[in-house]
């Protein structure tokens, strides 16, 4: 049967928990069941009772530790926001097609004068409606995102607990085998025999059992870490948008509509377009910045979801 080894509870994550089967140790019984360990403490227990005790853990899990994880997880698949980002990235791709196809060479000519305005237009009115889909995602990150933590929370305490129980179960099932390993050297009845194979077959089951929760419970770790690491992420993109995108989406905007309004009746100097181009440009610099960032929290959100999958996958198989 596999040894089990000491890790951290969520002091550090397995980006692959299912690749160790290894559970974590505890200096101490799940809390329930301590009485009964501190009476037997110095003895060695049978197999049989033990086993008795690792399946009542297990149904115990079975019917109220994992579905409960369970539910979290669904709370937190519903907080992962992903169509807010799209908004803002979907917003922030016409904004940048509109400013890239101003075409300022074509204001200073009669023939161009007419495509100038309708560019500029296009301009104007990506720069006026980027700004509330921006404010509007800060100020629901700024709401959702203490709901969010107080979820992720639960989701540490109950992966937590159920984890003891795992560990807990991992010594039971670790002194029943030390107890086979021992009754077999010195048994001969082939009823006996066959009764030690029976308890070892149901060990091994019930390992198989303990294993898929310990990796639920690694999936746990995983989605916490993703889902700070996502808020953190989030935190940032608000400010570039609120601190950069924004006052060079104004900027533009507050440059093209006196250029456009004179296109309509004389074409345009060189002179006066030098503070339009130079805004196009520092909109175009931050905005990639911008794009980089969406594209990180894009990254994080399919880790987050192929994560809280294999939650869902684990706590059906453990129910």
């Amino acid at each position: 049967m596999t040894d089990f080894s000491p890790v951290s509870v969520w002091s550090e994550s397995s980006l692959h928990p299912t690749a160790s089967p290894d559970f974590s140790e505890s200096t101490r019984p799940a809390p329930y069941q301590e009485a009964r360990a501190g009476r037997r403490r110095g003895q060695r227990r049978p197999a049989a009772g033990l086993a008795a005790d690792v399946h009542e853990l297990l149904e115990s899990m079975a019917r109220k530790r994992v579905p409960r994880l369970d539910a979290i997880r669904s709370r937190v698949s519903d907080l992962r926001g992903a169509t807010d980002l799209l908004l803002v990235d979907e917003a922030m791709q016409r904004l940048h097609a509109a400013a890239t196809a101003l075409d300022f060479m074509a204001g200073r000519t009669d023939e161009g004068t007419e495509n100038f305005i309708l560019q500029g237009e296009a301009a104007v009115e990506q720069c006026a409606s980027f700004v509330p889909v921006a404010v509007g995602f800060a100020q629901r990150h700024a709401v959702q995102g203490p709901v969010a933590r107080l979820v992720w929370i639960d989701l540490v305490i109950e992966s937590n607990s159920l984890q003891k129980r795992v560990r807990q179960s991992a010594r039971w099932l670790a002194e029943m085998d030390q107890d086979l390993v021992s009754r077999r050297k010195w048994i001969s009845s082939e009823v006996t025999v066959r009764a030690i194979e029976e308890l070892a077959r149901r060990g091994a089951i019930m390992h198989a059992k303990l294993q898929n929760v310990h990796r639920l419970c690694g999936h746990a770790r995983n989605v916490h870490l993703l889902c700070e690491q996502q808020a953190s992420e989030r935190t940032q993109l608000c400010a570039t948008l609120h601190d950069k995108v924004r006052p060079s989406c104004i900027e533009l905007e507050e440059a093209l509509r006196p250029l456009v309004h004179a296109a309509t009746y004389r074409v345009l100097v060189p002179t006066e377009l030098m503070a339009a181009i130079d805004a196009r440009h520092e909109l175009q610099v931050v905005l990639t910045q911008a794009a980089a960032q969406v594209e990180r929290l894009r990254v994080g959100d399919q880790e987050l979801g192929a994560q809280l999958a294999h939650m869902e996958d684990k706590a059906h198989a453990a129910a």
